[in-house]
């Protein structure tokens, strides 16, 4: 029997497919949202709405590849789903940021004693390029007082450059730190440098563009140019950056309409006809893993070879979380940054909270339910030729 919903849109679909499907039906409904879901590759059923309804969703940007297909890699009823992050606007830091920055533990310390143990022996000798300096010039600072010989530190926020050079004058370090304003990309130093750090990772990896940056210092700004297969971790600070990604259930998914007076969503601007995710602290409690997490980029400063622009992924979906997969909202990105072959920081798993936060790509309106056991299978696109970087998560998930 059809199942029909009278007041609204109205959707007509085969009740053969059973209790998850039917879950599946209502929800779809209940969002009001224009879509087709495909069973095993037979269309199943559809839904319409009214324009207004529509509008007040979001419009197709909000829905944005709420389709369908089936795919020959999964067996049984399915769910396509297709979101694409593009943000602009995500490297406009004020003060709070770079006090946000400073004043994570893990962070700072980390990166101050991985530069510590690469000065040690080389004191009054070694040269180093800070490029993203920041209002704090934290890393050229930290450089200098370890022993560097002379500190490059470059920062292209004109305010922030501004205040750098107050900070090192405050300090004392003017003549072992000079502040280099511009953009690392099209400035040049005085010399080539012994090794370079950096922290220019965003809560998605490589989000603020440090990909192209680092591939242009290797080349233009280290003493040594590095050859085809030969390691530049002698050079680098921090050695690799990665974004890892996991299915999740978010639990404040179906009050969405408070979200803008939670502050969750993105800071960033959305390009047009993309997603404007959520940004979630690292210790938040709104998010329920769904399966373990995989790798969904993984940039290496050391030997930065060629780009990986797709990725394809199978999370299995465990019964111990059936419960929870009832509501798959979609795919929870954070960071984890290999500083040197002693200390790495992973957002997930530290105990205290971090200034990177999770990056939620919700790929539908309103919650999904998901076969547990099952699985969900996202091919992972990455242009890294764009301005901003463009993500697009296509996932078809057993239900």
């Amino acid at each position: 029997m059809p199942f029909t919903r009278r007041r609204g849109p109205q959707l007509r679909c085969q009740s053969q497919h059973g209790q998850r499907a039917d879950l599946l039906r209502r929800a779809l409904v209940l969002a009001a949202a224009p879509a087709i879901v495909t069973w095993s590759g037979r269309t199943a059923c559809s839904v319409s709405v009214q324009p207004r309804r529509f509008a007040a969703l979001g419009g197709a940007a909000a829905l944005s590849g709420l389709g369908a297909h089936s795919s020959p890699a999964l067996e049984g009823s399915t769910v396509s789903l297709k979101q694409v992050i593009s943000e602009n606007g995500l490297e406009d830091w004020k003060l709070k940021d770079y006090e946000a920055m400073r004043d994570d533990g893990p962070r700072t310390s980390r990166f101050e004693a991985a530069i510590m143990r690469r000065l040690k022996g080389q004191e009054g000798q070694a040269t180093v390029v800070d490029i993203g300096t920041g209002s704090f010039a934290l890393l050229a600072v930290i450089a200098a007082k370890a022993g560097a010989k002379k500190v490059y530190a470059i920062e292209k926020n004109p305010d922030a450059a501004k205040q750098a050079k107050e900070t090192v004058e405050k300090a004392g370090l003017q003549n072992m730190i000079q502040i280099i304003e511009g953009d690392s990309m099209k400035v040049d130093l005085p010399e080539r440098v012994d090794f370079v750090v950096s922290e220019l990772i965003g809560s998605i990896a490589t989000q603020e563009g440090v990909e192209p940056i680092i591939r242009d210092a290797g080349q233009r700004f280290v003493k040594r140019k590095v050859e085809g297969g030969e390691s530049m971790c002698s050079q680098m600070i921090p050695a690799r950056c990665q974004t890892l990604i996991a299915p999740v259930k978010y639990t404040e998914h179906r009050i969405m309409s408070f979200a803008g007076k939670r502050g969750v969503m993105s800071r960033g601007k959305p390009e047009d006809g993309t997603l404007r995710p959520l940004r979630l602290r690292s210790k938040t409690r709104d998010l329920n893993f769904l399966a373990e997490p995989q790798i969904l980029e993984d940039f290496d400063y050391c030997n930065p070879g060629p780009r990986q622009t797709e990725r394809q992924m199978i999370f299995n979906i465990p019964k111990e979380v059936a419960n929870e997969a009832k509501d798959f909202s979609g795919f929870a990105m954070w960071t984890k940054v290999v500083v040197d072959d002693v200390d790495s920081i992973d957002v997930k798993t530290q105990k205290v909270t971090s200034h990177w936060a999770y990056v939620v790509a919700l790929m539908a309106p309103v919650p999904i339910p998901i076969a547990a056991p099952g699985s969900v299978q996202l091919t992972a696109s990455i242009d890294y030729e764009r301005s901003p970087v463009r993500y697009t998560l296509d996932a078809v998930a057993l239900v």
